[in-house]
């Protein structure tokens, strides 16, 4: 394993991403049952792969993991900050959760293990309130895991994403901390 391990789940490791990851994150970002579902349309070349881990996954803004099964990269999983700005994170106390795993991986549970690894880190260690997400409606693996773990649909942006030749909604999850202690 090329890094520490961050966090722990009941199948899964989480931990920062480290330079020999690229690889592995250039390859699942340019397969299309990733890209297509994350509506991240540009393929990435190595050099863009780079940048992407330099500014984005080692940058300030947020947390940014990578799930593991024995060392093996499986995908990645981060929180990143406040809609309301860097400056404000410390007043409304929320943040985003992101995912995206290797289609290899795809309904093995990993994704979800994760998720729910990431969401007890944010509410238990960065005292975040409120937990978001923003999904397509045509990504059903994705609302089934949400739903799992508590999260609630609070809305719809209508036909606001592009995939697979049609417009479709996005839908709004949230998950307060309140809400989640309740379900533990």
């Amino acid at each position: 394993m090329p890094g520490p391990v961050f966090l722990e789940g009941d199948e899964v490791t989480l931990r920062p991403p480290e330079t020999e990851d690229i690889e592995f994150i250039q390859r699942c970002m340019n397969d299309a049952r990733v890209w297509r579902p994350a509506l991240d349309i540009d393929p990435t070349n190595y050099g863009q792969c780079e940048e992407f881990f330099e500014s984005v996954l080692s940058g300030e803004d947020g947390v940014h993991c990578l799930a593991c099964d024995d060392g093996e990269p499986l995908g990645v999983v981060t929180l990143t900050g406040s809609q309301y700005g860097p400056n404000e994170t410390s007043r409304s106390r929320d943040a985003e959760l992101a995912y995206w795993f290797a289609p290899e991986r795809h309904g093995q549970g990993y994704g979800s293990d994760a998720a729910e690894t990431m969401v007890e880190y944010a509410f238990e260690d960065r005292n975040i309130r409120r937990l978001s997400v923003q999904v397509g409606s045509f990504n059903d693996a994705s609302i089934g895991l949400l739903e799992s773990l508590g999260f609630e649909r609070e809305g719809t942006l209508r036909e606001a994403s592009w995939f697979r030749g049609e417009y479709h909604d996005m839908h709004c999850y949230g998950l307060l901390r309140a809400d989640w202690r309740a379900e533990q």
